[in-house]
């Protein structure tokens, strides 16, 4: 079943047979139509029969593909080789052509969401739940790039995808398949463009209770290693204040520990942050009680101290980068690519000493050093956040988690102004936020990390 080219016009140009410039993420005449594109730049094949297999359990003949067009190759992509038919080759295709690293960063979901996804088409075709979820997500992230409104179609795929994914979590073999739990952490990519993105999902809690079903917590491949990369930080950072998600220490460091970025300033600065959870609960308890707090402000005291020092290791190298792509008239794509890692990587790492200022503040609220070292963490955070706008909306959007944790940690008017404001435009990147919503989150946030020792207030939240 030789594969023969077919051209890379979108589906829609095809159907109206218009000329396409074939761009991605989305080709000029849908944009300017506010059309669905979809396999705008994909090269796409006409297969034609060269032998048969033998049938499938419904009694219908299958084929095995060969051909993978050239862009595949180079990123190492597998189609699989038994395709149900025409529909998953062309899942297939769509998802390859999200996350190809060529596409530009503000809309690439290889680049915003994690390395993992590259091992994703080969394993298209061998579990439901991740078919219904790559689906569910192929199809969202294409009515996003057109600035499409949520459709219908796009958010019944995400209801048949949760459907699917339950019916497998049900089945204790199928439950703590690498794949499941992949499709696992689809899901929760999906809700960027569904429109969950402001709440507590649910599905990090369900990741954890998964890994803690299982006989090793930690990733137990080259795959889900990749895929604990991106799924540590969903779990992690709602852990933070979901109660739900209650994972020993040994859980929580086995959960980040990575070797992809271990001896690595971002992975140093992760693994502090997954001591957080235990700190935040044994800080809660204490004051409830009337606890001495002397030694458990130590303890935080040290990690806050340490968490400065990497944050120091990542702005150096954020500029470092920034000042050595001024002297150059023409970069690379790995040195694109780099200098946005580190700029992401140093925005995080500010969110996350940001976020033990806060509980080291609620310990010991004498500590003025402490306060003004969280105004400057407050400023640093806005910077950033002009600094991120050239890889808006989906590469930029980790930078919600970095003004969230600014917006916790300030109690001044002014500066709380300036945060909300800016929390207000990167939410409007995604679809329509509820104000309502977000200020719960917030404020539960809030509460979390200032240890329940000052009481949330709903109309402290202006926006």
């Amino acid at each position: 079943m030789p594969g023969v080219p077919s051209g890379r016009a979108c589906d829609a140009c095809r159907r109206q047979k218009k000329k396409c410039d074939e761009k991605q993420p989305a080709c000029g005449r849908c944009l300017r139509l506010k059309m669905n594109c979809v396999g705008s730049g994909q090269q796409r094949f006409k297969f034609k029969q060269e032998q048969f297999s033998s049938p499938n359990r419904s009694g219908q003949m299958t084929f095995a593909s060969k051909s993978i067009s050239t862009e595949d190759k180079k990123y190492h992509f597998q189609i699989p080789r038994a395709c149900p038919g025409n529909s998953m080759t062309s899942l297939t295709s769509s998802f390859v052509g999200a996350i190809k690293r060529s596409t530009d960063l503000r809309y690439n979901l290889w680049w915003a969401f994690g390395i993992f996804l590259e091992d994703v088409p080969r394993r298209i075709g061998s579990n439901e739940a991740l078919d219904r979820a790559v689906d569910a997500l192929t199809t969202a992230h294409a009515g996003f790039c057109t600035r499409q409104p949520v459709s219908v179609e796009a958010l019944a795929k995400y209801s048949h995808a949760l459907r699917t994914l339950r019916v497998y979590l049900d089945d204790p073999l199928q439950a703590s398949a690498s794949s499941t739990l992949c499709a696992v952490m689809i899901l929760l990519l999906c809700q960027t463009f569904t429109g969950d993105n402001g709440r507590i999902s649910g599905h990090a809690q369900g990741a954890a209770s998964i890994l803690q079903a299982r006989k090793n917590f930690g990733p137990r491949d080259d795959f889900e290693r990749k895929l604990f990369l991106s799924l540590r930080g969903s779990v992690l950072f709602e852990g933070l204040y979901n109660d739900a998600i209650d994972l020993s220490p040994e859980e929580w460091d086995a959960l980040v520990k990575n070797d992809f970025d271990n001896n690595q300033p971002e992975g140093q600065i992760v693994r502090f942050l997954a001591r957080a959870p235990v700190l935040i609960k044994r800080g809660k308890r204490a004051i409830r009680d009337g606890e001495d707090l002397t030694h458990l402000t130590k303890e935080v005291r040290t990690i806050y101290e340490e968490c400065k020092l990497i944050l120091g290791a990542l702005k150096t190298r954020t500029v470092e980068a920034e000042t050595s792509g001024l002297c150059t008239m023409t970069e690379t794509f790995m040195t694109r690519i780099l200098r946005a890692h580190y700029l992401r990587t140093h925005g995080i790492g500010i969110a996350i000493t940001t976020f033990f200022n806060c509980i080291l503040q609620a310990l010991d609220p004498s500590d003025y050093t402490c306060m003004l070292e969280s105004s400057s963490l407050v400023h640093d955070t806005l910077v950033h956040a002009q600094k991120s706008n050239m890889y808006r909306p989906i590469g930029a959007g980790y930078v919600i988690l970095c003004l969230s944790a600014a917006w916790v940690v300030t109690a001044d008017p002014q500066l709380r102004s300036m945060v909300e404001a800016a929390l207000i435009d990167y939410h409007g990147d995604f679809v329509t936020h509820h104000v309502a919503k977000i200020c719960r989150r917030l404020e539960r946030v809030r509460e979390n990390f200032w240890l329940g020792s000052i009481a949330t207030c709903s109309d402290e939240c202006s926006f």
